[in-house]
């Protein structure tokens, strides 16, 4: 009697286990997807019709809040999008940021790289007119700043001497022997002018009778040493440049624009320049030559830019970015971030009460306007557009149109099943390889993935 009672104990005991464990084993497959509603196979047409009527299963941190999917998805004007409403707290966390359809001017920028370079027109270019031996050099050195007048070397030359005498001797003459050497005065004076010779050292030299041994040459502006090609002992001639002086206080700023830009060039039209060492400050020039012909190998046209510089800020060879303005009239601008161009059209989603996104296809100005485009048509000034998160918006969209979504797992693709067929069996139909599509990113209760063989 005892055995008896002991055995059906255990049997009591084994059948509760079982229960238990069946139970067990049953809500796990069902939380897993296994099974679906109303006991049927999740892979059944019956139980994908279900899931994608109900927007398949929630990803974490993306639930809906209850709204129910034929309240988040209304066809759209645009093929292949869907009107999709996005709650507000999920618009948060998908960092959707919302701008506004302007009307404002037109002004295009043609960037250009340009390279900073003298003003030709500010160039003194420093030659003796006579011939002799460098005596004494005063300006040593490229880069030394000079100012108008100031003594850059100084030159024996026979010729300026043997003049200096000739007029002295015409000079006694005239006074000795009456006017009729005057004409000998006034050509060897007008010989030391030719040479540069400043007209108070001409009447210093009439007053005091004594010639200079060494004729000085002083710069012609004030400025600074650009070349340097004398030095001392050295015998010049008037064909050899000596000093090269250039005043910096205006430069020009040479810059490579496109052919296909030029259109967008004027003369005298304001343009901002930046420097590579200074990137956040901006200074304003204009635009004062256009090149006549276009640079062969590099397709461009050389735009001039004075430029002042004051400070002396701007060193020649500097690399300089130019951002020439052109305004083009009024127009309705948005951000470029507001705009998806797939290559087909162009696309925006306009923001309706009840935060409803709704797509768009806008025809766009091909000229971009600095960081906005120039809308043609599609929208309407001062109507809400989403500036930023817009791939996620327009991936939901185009999910949406198939039956799937953000809060769901099973997408369903881009297109819609043909009629009597449910998602998965298009799915399966398209893609036979991957037969778990609707289970993505579900792992096997001690299955390691990482071996798995692909």
């Amino acid at each position: 009697m005892p055995q008896t009672q002991i055995g059906w104990r255990a049997s009591a005991l084994i059948l509760a286990v079982l229960l238990v464990g069946l139970a067990a084993g049953a809500w796990y497959t069902y939380s897993q997807g296994w099974w679906a509603w109303r006991g049927e196979p999740a892979n059944s047409p019956a139980a994908a019709s279900t899931l994608a009527g109900q927007g398949g299963m929630n990803m974490p941190g993306m639930e809906m809040g209850g709204v129910a999917p034929e309240q988040m998805r209304t066809p759209s004007n645009v093929p292949g999008h869907a009107t999709v409403m996005i709650p507000g707290e999920l618009q948060q966390r998908i960092g959707v940021r919302i701008g506004r359809v302007e009307y404002g001017p037109l002004k295009m920028h043609v960037d250009a790289l340009g390279i900073v370079q003298p003003a030709e027109d500010r160039i003194a270019r420093v030659n003796i007119k006579t011939e002799g031996w460098v005596d004494e050099v005063f300006v040593n050195f490229v880069g030394q700043q000079v100012r108008k007048g100031d003594p850059l070397l100084s030159i024996y030359s026979p010729n300026f001497f043997s003049t200096q005498q000739e007029l002295l001797t015409a000079l006694k003459a005239e006074r000795t022997l009456g006017g009729g050497q005057q004409s000998l005065s006034q050509a060897a004076r007008r010989r030391l002018e030719l040479w540069d010779v400043p007209a108070g050292e001409i009447e210093r030299l009439e007053q005091t009778g004594q010639p200079q041994k060494d004729l000085v040459l002083k710069s012609p502006i004030a400025g600074t040493v650009l070349e340097r090609n004398v030095y001392e002992r050295q015998y010049v001639t008037p064909e050899k440049e000596l000093y090269v002086i250039g005043d910096l206080t205006t430069v020009w700023v040479q810059a490579e624009v496109y052919e296909y830009e030029i259109p967008h060039v004027e003369l005298g039209r304001p343009a901002t320049v930046s420097i590579p060492s200074l990137p956040v400050r901006r200074f304003i020039g204009k635009v004062v030559f256009i090149q006549p012909t276009v640079e062969k190998a590099t397709r461009t046209v050389r735009v001039r830019v004075e430029l002042p510089n004051r400070e002396g800020i701007f060193k020649p060879g500097m690399f300089a970015q130019t951002a020439i303005q052109h305004p083009m009239g009024d127009g309705l601008l948005v951000p470029t971030s507001a705009i998806l161009r797939t290559g087909e059209r162009d696309i925006a989603y306009r923001i309706e009460p009840g935060d409803h996104f709704v797509p768009v296809e806008v025809k766009l100005d091909p000229i971009r306007y600095g960081d906005s485009y120039h809308v043609l048509t599609g929208l309407k000034e001062g109507e809400q557009i989403a500036v930023s998160a817009n791939f996620l918006i327009d991936s939901e969209s185009r999910i949406r149109l198939g039956g799937g979504g953000m809060a769901g797992m099973h997408h369903g693709g881009h297109e819609k099943p043909p009629p009597g067929k449910s998602h998965v069996d298009h799915e399966k139909k398209e893609e036979p390889a991957n037969e778990h599509r609707g289970h993505e990113g579900k792992k096997m209760p001690g299955m390691d993935h990482s071996k798995m063989k692909h």
